[in-house]
């Protein structure tokens, strides 16, 4: 027995050091029963062994033994072919480690990134047929004017236009609720009885309203929102019908609307618009939120055209308010989507961009590891196997590999999708993003990531393994497998994965260094105020407590309140103002300077309303660029003053001095006239990439208003500060809520969460493709030493140097690099146009980023070429010429 092991021992050395596999088994059996029986029957060992060699090679039963075994159940062949796989994948560790890994980054990248996408943008709305349901909003272009309300004499004569189904009113309606502890500041709307009936809502308890309920005079009813029922009325059972205190008033709660209703998103309650039929002769005033469902037949084109068309008529009718109109009908999905749904469809190709260079380089890798089994390839083949059975073995081994892969992947995309919700700011109110507090990993998204699974096997798998069985059988009989035409047919196919891996990493370099240069640009422009050590506390005040004909009272309470906020230790200096930067709310006044002719069409100028205490500015840090600021003297028994900001005076004023000129902010039958006694510096009042509106201030003590921003410049973290200051805002009026306390730096900073989301998710997309990218090349280097050791020998022994084998192979890999970037700066070109909405001062052509880009690629490439190609430097042509 000794011998026989011997002797078989020296047999498998015949064949190579072969992996072990099925045809290994097969051939282990019948070389082991043919060399038995021979030493039975008296022949020498040696005799033996030939003469099973030769029957073997001979013999037709033994190929059809062979056959036979190919030709298995179904269900026994596969079970067969995954445990082939998994030892083979055990057998190169450092194969399958970075195949596994490569996958998880693209799958989980890719899952992660739809789970967003599939939360926000596909997502099957709470609604009754939501494809019929439009918002409707008033633009006037021409005065840059995007979307805002509409006045309810446009309602009353869109809703007569027959292209609706319904359409129903709303606006906007802030509640205080007081009785409950803590006074509350609550965000209600106001909305008609048939708006819940366009959306087809109901509530989870109690009832909707009526037409007959939602007329002036009508009782004081309340729906209330999910989340305030389970959080201020601790998810009270017995709610309907009990009276809460409103505005100091008694509201019966009618329901409470199920959870999965938010439109529009964070309100706190609803209750009846209760509008009179006079309102609706009101073409002046543009307050009203119109939601409608078009008639059935009719499409959102149509409709569109039909009511432009209807607007024009008005506009002829009304043209001090209408002219230069047109109407903009919104789908509610991409209502809802607001300012979201362009980046997370950016970032969803970025990262199929990435899936798709984690296949390409796992393909890399998978070619040059069937290389190294081309003689088992032809071996089976030589022995019966059909090509059809290889291509189902290595087919089940890309399966098994992307099943890997995605395991892993899935568990990126759990750990990701949580930092994902950095898209999703919840305190920026200029930014119309859904609220996301969570991002769900169901079913759905399991289905996508087997689906990109399957599909990475294919993409990855397809190549290597139409090129593993097309080996010809003759091959097993040949010394030399890897011939030098063979090698180079290979290493064809793995330059052209480089070159593909190169072109798109090229792209998305490029893309990210676009959006992260925007993004400096962004971060660089100046708010025009010093946010640092600034504390803000928004509130309304109740009508019912300072009613707008009690305008005294209004100013006395900020003035007291300002005295009480700077008396604490630690505040610097504070000031108050109506309309806060980056808080989301403002508001719009008509003008004409004084000798200005109105404008034919009606059309007046319009700026931003402002008004400000003294201490304002210089709180803010707002500088004075000419004249002089407000003082306290400045009040209503005093001359009406205004201020105007840079943009203002720019646009209006040009080169001629602004100071004492007048604004008549009144109408030319009851003109209202306030001088310009200084000229501000302007603030970007709805974020730094946004463009600056021009402002007029006027003094707080002139025109109290009801919407109160204290701001306060503090010695100390202005979080540490909002206790002590909300004290003595209540020690003023106790029953006062306040709707935020934010230090200004953290509202500036969530202003650009997406922005920096964006920017900092597409630069680790590119970061992780360069990765790719250069193991990629590196691989395709590496492997090519391999293959050509022999070449370089000889060429060594002819007199080469060590110099000109590296010129040699950098070559090969600045070849590859180069082909790859002028692809990838072609497909840059026409993919970056894409991003515009992603950009801020920042052209899509930009030559500069496009060559940084270029060159940071070639740098990588040259380094990853340049190991291997220092390793081929350094063969020994000795035993080079006696590598096999």
């Amino acid at each position: 027995m000794r011998k026989l092991r011997a002797l078989w021992i020296r047999t498998r050395g015949l064949f190579g050091n072969r992996q072990a596999s099925e045809f290994d088994t097969e051939l282990e059996s019948h070389l082991h029963l043919h060399i038995e029986a021979n030493l039975r029957r008296g022949m020498t060992p040696e005799q033996a062994r030939r003469d099973a060699l030769i029957k073997l090679g001979g013999m037709e039963q033994t190929k059809q033994a062979y056959r036979e075994r190919q030709s298995l159940p179904s269900l026994e062949t596969f079970g067969q072919d995954i445990r082939f796989g998994l030892r083979m994948l055990v057998k190169n560790p450092g194969f399958t480690i970075i195949a596994v890994l490569t996958l998880a980054l693209g799958i989980g990248a890719n899952t992660a990134i739809f789970s967003v996408v599939k939360a926000v943008l596909l997502a099957p709305l709470p609604y009754k047929d939501p494809a019929r349901i439009v918002a409707v909003w008033t633009a006037n272009p021409a005065r840059g004017v995007q979307v805002l309300p509409s006045s309810p004499g446009d309602f009353a004569a869109w809703k007569k236009s027959g292209l609706f189904e319904d359409l129903a009113p709303s606006y906007d309606d802030e509640k205080t609720l007081t009785g409950q502890g803590s006074p509350q500041f609550l965000i209600g709307y106001a909305v008609s009885a048939n708006y819940l009936r366009i959306l087809g809502v109901q509530p989870q308890l109690g009832r909707l309203y009526t037409d007959e309920e939602d007329k002036p005079g009508g009782p004081n009813l309340v729906l209330l929102s999910d989340h305030l029922w389970r959080a201020t009325f601790h998810s009270d059972p017995n709610i309907v019908g009990k009276a809460i205190t409103l505005e100091g008033k008694p509201h019966t709660v009618l329901g409470v609307m199920p959870p999965t209703f938010d439109y529009p998103a964070n309100v706190d309650l609803w209750n009846p618009a209760a509008m009179a039929p006079s309102a609706f002769d009101d073409f002046n005033h543009t307050y009203v939120r119109i939601l409608g469902r078009l008639r059935p037949g009719i499409t959102l084109e149509a409709a569109q055209k039909g009511i432009n068309a209807l607007e024009a008529q008005t506009a002829a009718a009304h043209p001090s308010t209408d002219n230069g109109n047109r109407v903009v009908l919104v789908p509610i999905r991409q209502q809802l989507d607001g300012d979201i749904r362009k980046p997370l469809l950016i970032l969803l190709g970025a990262v199929g961009l990435v899936l798709l260079i984690a296949c390409a380089n796992t393909a890399g890798l998978a070619l040059a590891r069937n290389a190294e089994r081309q003689k088992e390839i032809s071996v089976r083949l030589a022995l019966g196997a059909t090509r059809l059975r290889l291509l189902r073995q290595f087919v089940t081994e890309s399966l098994l590999l992307a099943t890997m892969g995605g395991a892993a992947g899935m568990f990126l995309a759990l750990a990701g999708s949580r930092l994902l919700l950095t898209l999703f700011p919840n305190d920026v109110a200029n930014l119309q993003i859904p609220k996301v507090t969570e991002i769900p990993i169901g079913r759905g998204v399991f289905l996508f990531a087997l689906a990109i699974t399957l599909l990475s096997a294919f993409l990855f798998g397809v190549l290597p393994v139409l090129k593993a069985t097309h080996a010809e059988a003759s091959d097993a009989m040949k010394e030399s497998a890897r011939s030098a035409t063979a090698s180079r047919r290979s290493n064809h196919s793995r330059s052209a994965i480089v070159v593909t891996e190169v072109a798109l990493s090229l792209i998305l370099l490029t893309a990210a260094g676009l959006v992260a240069a925007s993004f400096q640009r962004v971060m660089n422009a100046d708010l025009g105020f010093r946010s640092d050590h600034l504390l803000a506390l928004q509130i309304f005040l109740p009508s019912d407590s300072y009613p707008r004909s009690d305008q005294e009272k209004t100013r006395a309470f900020v003035e007291q309140t300002i005295a009480r906020m700077s008396a604490v230790p630690g505040v610097k200096s504070a000031g108050a103002t109506n309309f806060l930067p980056l808080i989301g709310f403002w508001g719009t006044s008509n003008f004409l300077l004084r000798g200005q002719t109105p404008p034919k069409d009606g059309q007046l100028p319009e700026a931003d309303n402002r008004v400000m205490t003294p201490g304002y500015m210089r709180t803010m840090g707002i500088p004075l660029l000419r004249g002089r600021a407000f003082i306290d003297a400045d009040r209503t028994d005093s001359a009406h003053i205004a201020m105007i900001n840079q943009t203002f005076a720019k646009q209006y004023f040009r080169d001629k001095d602004p100071i004492g000129e007048e604004l008549n902010l009144g109408s030319a039958d009851k003109p209202d006239w306030w001088r310009v006694v200084g000229v501000s510096g302007d603030v970007k009042s709805f974020g730094q990439d946004q463009p600056t509106h021009a402002d007029i201030y006027r003094p707080f003590a002139q025109d109290p208003f009801p919407l109160v921003a204290f701001v306060l410049r503090t010695d100390t973290d202005p979080v540490a500060m909002i206790k002590p200051v909300e004290q003595a805002l209540w020690s003023v009026d106790p029953d006062l809520p306040i709707f935020k306390a934010i230090p200004m730096d953290s509202l500036a900073n969530q202003s650009l969460a997406l922005r920096r989301a964006s920017s900092v998710l597409i630069s680790g997309f590119a970061v992780l493709a360069l990765i790719l990218a250069c193991i990629g090349i590196y691989g395709v280097m590496a492997y090519a030493v391999t293959q050509r050791t022999q070449e370089i020998g000889v060429r060594m022994a002819l007199g080469a140097g060590r110099a000109d084998v590296l010129r040699m192979m950098m070559g090969l890999g600045f070849r590859l690099t180069a082909a790859g970037v002028l692809i990838g700066l072609a497909g840059a070109l026409a993919s970056t146009r894409l991003l515009t909405s992603l950009l801020f001062e920042t052209a899509a052509m930009n030559p500069l980023i496009f060559s940084l880009a270029a060159a940071l690629l070639v740098a990588i490439a040259i380094l990853a070429s340049y190991l291997p190609a220092r390793r081929a430097a350094s063969i020994d042509p000795i035993n080079a010429l006696r590598t096999e």
